[in-house]
């Protein structure tokens, strides 16, 4: 299975935001993706996305950019 990596450091919120939430919207249950982020606001705009919807994220910091993470899957009732 090919890595399933979306590449946004060329563009800037709110055309980030939106083209990761498109991105997003089409992983199955399960499926998981990688965002690439030059911005620091749409770092911090879409993990706030993610979270309001119930995804499980992992931010970290790469060279000159950032790694989003992105899981859907269902989180645990606890």
């Amino acid at each position: 299975m090919e890595p399933n990596i979306l590449d946004l450091r060329e563009h800037r919120c709110p055309m980030t935001l939106l083209l990761a939430k498109r991105h997003i919207l089409i992983l199955d249950h399960k499926q998981s993706t990688t965002i690439l982020i030059n911005d620091p606001s749409s770092v911090r705009d879409i993990q706030s996305y993610l979270q309001q919807q119930g995804f499980l994220s992992k931010c970290q910091p790469v060279a000159d950019y950032f790694s989003v993470y992105v899981s859907k899957e269902s989180l645990p009732n606890v």
